[in-house]
């Protein structure tokens, strides 16, 4: 048994210096190689310990939220979600990933569009607009899924004292607002 205790603090201090080497601004190719070759596959629940280790040690939420696309860039492939708990038809959860699927529907769509307009702008440039402004309708219901989330899901991770994933979310949440709110 200790053997396991050992492994996962090892493994954990080990993602702890990668994470904290990509922050000093070493490259996301040259930890993900690193990565590779020393831990193969890590358990969720330690990413996700580790995280909330960095920021009690000081590491600032708006460092990590900086970082939060190359953190999962890098751990991509990477975090063993073998124990995770199949998630029933119905529950929140499966309403918010389907939900986020179909975000990522209507976002490759305005791409699309953009896309075509900026290719062609004369073709159809009318209807090529009002479709994308039907895309960016769509965007804005982004608002009531973060809502949701912020007012159902992170309470209860906090409650469980899991704080630093659901304020780095937040602050996800908050940047992307922005970018919508300000196109």
């Amino acid at each position: 048994m200790s053997e396991l205790i050992n492994n996962s603090l090892a493994r954990k201090e080990k993602l702890k210096g990668l994470i904290l080497r990509l922050h000093e601004g070493e490259s996301e190719e040259q930890i993900r190689k690193e990565l590779e070759d020393s831990l193969r596959l890590i358990p969720y629940g330690e990413v996700v310990e580790v995280e909330q280790e960095l920021i009690a040690e000081g590491l600032p939420e708006e460092e990590i939220l900086k970082l939060c696309d190359a953190h999962s860039a890098v751990l991509k492939g990477f975090v063993d979600l073998s124990t995770i708990k199949a998630i029933p038809d119905g529950h929140p959860i499966d309403v918010f990933r389907k939900e986020n699927l179909e975000l990522q529907k209507v976002t490759a769509k305005t791409a699309e569009t953009l896309e075509k307009i900026e290719n062609d702008p004369d073709d159809g440039l009318q209807a090529l607009l009002f479709e994308l402004q039907g895309h960016f309708n769509g965007l804005l219901d982004v608002d009531k899924h973060y809502l949701r989330k912020e007012y159902l899901v992170f309470p209860y991770l906090e409650n469980q004292g899991i704080t630093g994933p659901p304020q780095v979310m937040w602050g996800k949440h908050d940047q992307i607002r922005e970018l919508i709110h300000g196109s």
